[in-house]
């Protein structure tokens, strides 16, 4: 049961906490001040601890505030935790900052309750409410109001594949060297052990790192590569998940325990081994996008783009639209709920954004010479992606309808034939990964 400081109650709940307010406006049921005190405690207790719950059993609360005889009222749904209502922004302020991931990691109780207060208008308690609820957790998702670390909540994410690779590199004097290269370490299999250590490394990450989750892990790939010049080796872990946060920490602690593993299987023979650096080169998935060491993010504006967010058909058709252009042609590609016979009612899709966009951008450039005039762009979708979902928007601009409409069919067929996006379907028996055959366009004839 939870009960805020700011609300100035005790365990006799002679007033209506936030909590079983939230319980009676999710059934939209009100019950009267009177007829809320004149209550056992025992029901008042009950209703406090049902709004306090992540989801409110809505059966059991009506049943409850029916005994009280609450009136209907229009119901009221929790604020959704993908973003802070500008509402309570307004409310707070320049001087109390709340920001997406902070929001998202706040309960739905919390979030109920500071938009609540910021309905009520009183300025003194939303402050209050505001401290008690955010406080430090306003400049890292990883603090507790009170400044204490606390794991981030990640239950209403939808899972999707995550991917992450790290690098380590091991530099060494020329006897540690050798002796790896002629893998006769009196230790045993240098290389053998590390692969091995780096493997259990990403399974056991959440118990050597506090505020990491544990993550169902379905690939884990470490390789070591020689550099004789150097008299290094370098360690490169690939790390895949269907979870619902990343696994940049898997890959980065698979990649520094091969190469501690290196370090103790050889410092007999060299104690000044340096280690370093160990980085995240690249992952995919997740809200915040895809990640390229050295490489540029994708950008709104940009013609050709992977996204994880909903694609707007708008935008796609104001990235070609140009005053020379007398036709406009568009494609858009959704998700059905049925392939080759088998239902499906979920759809997933998954690319390094970075190489998909390189792909893309040289596809429509092929086109762009082939048909003097066209100008092409590309959105596609990356994720989950429930059944009607836009999954690709291809829009092409020409001087005239019919070429405007070759463009855009080129431009799907040739997207479909050699961008690097691959496909997973769910359906009642499980997921299934997919090729792309089912989704181009047939060639005329």
């Amino acid at each position: 049961m939870r009960l805020y400081a700011f609300e100035e109650l005790d365990d006799r709940l002679e007033l209506m906490p936030l909590a079983a307010r939230r319980a009676a406006d999710v059934v939209g049921l009100k019950p009267t001040l009177s007829a809320w005190q004149g209550a056992p405690l025992e029901v008042r207790r009950a209703l406090t601890e049902l709004g306090s719950a992540p989801e409110v059993d809505g059966a059991r609360a009506a049943a409850l505030l029916g005994e009280l005889g609450a009136v209907s009222v229009e119901p009221v749904t929790d604020p959704p935790g993908d973003s802070v209502p500008p509402s309570l922004l307004a409310a707070l302020g320049p001087d109390r900052s709340l920001t997406a991931n902070a929001w998202s990691a706040l309960t739905p109780l919390d979030r109920y309750a500071l938009v609540k207060v910021a309905r009520r208008g009183a300025s003194d308690r939303l402050a209050r409410a505001y401290d008690e609820i955010v406080g430090a957790s306003a400049h890292s998702s990883h603090l507790a109001a009170d400044g204490g670390a606390r794991m981030v909540g990640i239950s209403e994410k939808a899972p999707s594949v995550r991917r992450a690779t790290a690098t380590a590199r091991v530099t060494m004097n020329a006897e540690a060297f050798e002796r790896l290269v002629r893998a006769d370490a009196p230790k045993g299999d240098v290389l053998g052990t590390a692969r091995l250590a780096g493997i259990l490394g990403a399974k056991r990450t959440p118990d050597l790192v506090p505020l990491c989750h544990p993550v169902a892990l379905t690939r884990v790939d470490v390789t070591l590569a020689l550099e004789p010049e150097e008299r290094a080796v370098v360690i490169t872990a690939r790390v895949e998940a269907f979870d619902r946060t990343g696994v940049e920490m898997e890959a980065l602690t698979a990649a520094s325990t091969a190469a501690l593993t290196v370090y103790d299987m050889l410092k007999a023979f060299d104690r000044g081994m340096a280690i370093g650096p160990v980085q995240l080169e690249q992952k995919s998935g997740g809200r915040t996008g895809d990640f390229v060491r050295g490489g540029a993010p994708s950008v709104a504006g940009s013609r050709f783009r992977v996204s994880a967010e909903p694609l707007r058909v708008d935008e796609a058709l104001a990235l070609v639209r140009r005053p020379e252009a007398g036709g406009t042609a568009l494609f858009v590609g959704t998700v059905r709920d049925h392939n080759e016979g088998r239902e499906v009612v979920l759809l997933e899709y998954e690319a390094y954004a970075s190489m998909a966009e390189k792909e893309m951008e040289r596809i429509a450039s092929e086109i762009e010479s082939e048909m003097e005039g066209a100008r092409l762009a590309v959105l596609h979708r990356i994720g989950a992606l429930r059944i009607g979902d836009v999954a690709v928007v291809c829009a092409a601009s020409a001087p005239h309808r019919d070429a405007a409409f070759r463009a855009c069919r080129a431009l799907i067929d040739r997207i479909k034939e050699r961008v690097p996006i691959w496909k997973r379907e769910h359906g009642p028996e499980g997921p299934y990964w997919v090729g792309w055959e089912d989704a181009r366009v047939p060639p005329h004839g």
